[in-house]
């Protein structure tokens, strides 16, 4: 019996020596979520990884994650606390010799932005628990969540209206490329548009005769310059023309017409120039702005004039506008007016305040749209 007790007290403080020789050495820990962009209130997984590389049992570990302030779990889970900005998420478990431990947490984000998994603090103790070390692992995992589109029946209504009528312009405007053929001059023709050559054949002056412009093209211009008047910047306002932008961009796509991106916001993280984006159509250009609005910040790169103007030197014959900002600000208009006379196109003002105001109280349809070619089919 005594030689049982001693080799037991022998057993005891060989593991009490190997254990207080830091337990989280070969400890390493990540975690990073399932997807890297997001809808608002997405369901994506939390995923955490602890693996223990020593031949020997940690018999405790305290783990406290520090993960973003507003995830939302779909189920209970210990008492979380917010801390400096972050919700800071506490567990414990046990780690078998060369045991990996992965944990798979649901959870959501429903306000649009980005948002980082920046580590977690690891608490080990020794096998008597006499002594406790912790350790930081630092991580910088993102996450990005996208706005969502502005659900005001009547910003659809206007838009869907002003998309109609640049479709019915598109058969208005010609494209002086593209000749189809000849016919008589009628004296209404520009000088230009004579065709002396086929004058001199047929006797009698002819002009050409074009083909109608076959692209639409449509530029969105977002500002996140509030006005004047307003002491600085109002977080609402903004994300309610990022939500705006989002659904002009859908209905675009929707109606197939090609569109470029200007804008004046700031994007956070290597998202490159994403200040313009030239003419595009399909889910690869609609994501990359889609992901430039969820990084967008409230600073502006420059002014709304500085904007417009730079919108006045890429504006070409029959491209539409869409002007997207907090507030519609009238000493703006001459700007607006001189990039309809350089197109000779529409511009379409969407101001986020006035749709705020009246999303609830003014309700209507989306104007009709022609059937998608999947739509035919199913018919």
């Amino acid at each position: 019996m005594l030689i049982f007790l001693t080799v037991l007290i022998l057993c005891a403080i060989g593991a009490e020596w190997y254990s207080m020789q830091d337990p989280l050495a070969q400890v390493t820990y990540d975690c990073f979520p399932s997807k890297t962009v997001v809808e608002p209130g997405e369901i994506f997984e939390i995923m955490t990884i602890v693996q223990n590389k020593r031949r020997f049992p940690i018999p405790f570990i305290k783990m406290e994650e520090i993960l973003p302030a507003n995830l939302e779990f779909g189920q209970s889970l210990p008492a979380q606390r917010q801390e400096k900005g972050s919700l800071v998420l506490p567990s414990t478990l046990y780690l078998m010799p060369r045991q990996k431990l992965q944990r798979h947490q649901p959870a959501a984000i429903r306000e649009r932005g980005r948002y980082f998994f920046r580590g977690a603090t690891l608490y080990g103790g020794d096998f008597l628990g006499l002594r406790e070390t912790s350790k930081y692992y630092h991580l910088s995992k993102e996450l990005v969540v996208l706005p969502a589109a502005m659900d005001c029946p009547l910003l659809l209504k206007n838009l869907g209206g002003f998309l109609g009528d640049i479709s019915v312009n598109r058969f208005i405007l010609e494209d002086p490329v593209l000749t189809l053929g000849y016919r008589d001059y009628t004296g209404y023709e520009p000088q230009k548009a004579i065709s002396w050559s086929q004058s001199a054949r047929s006797g009698k002056l002819m002009v050409k005769k074009y083909d109608h412009t076959l692209e639409l093209s449509v530029t969105v211009i977002l500002n996140v310059e509030t006005a004047a008047t307003q002491i600085g910047q109002d977080p609402q306002q903004i994300e309610h023309c990022f939500s705006m932008a989002r659904a002009v961009c859908e209905a675009l796509e929707d109606r197939g017409i090609q569109y470029g991106f200007l804008t004046n916001a700031t994007a956070a993280g290597a998202m490159g120039c994403w200040t313009l984006l030239e003419e595009g159509l399909g889910s690869r250009h609609f994501y990359t702005i889609l992901e430039g609005l969820g990084r967008a910040t409230y600073e502006k790169t420059q002014s709304f004039e500085q904007l417009l103007q730079r919108a006045g030197k890429r504006a070409q014959q029959g491209q539409a506008h869409i002007i997207i900002t907090p507030t519609h600000q009238a000493e703006f208009q001459p700007m607006m007016d001189r990039l309809r006379d350089l197109t000779g196109s529409q511009i379409s003002v969407l101001a986020g305040d006035a749709y705020e105001a009246r999303q609830d109280t003014e309700p209507a349809e989306m104007a009709p749209r022609e059937p998608s070619a999947g739509e035919r089919a199913d018919a």
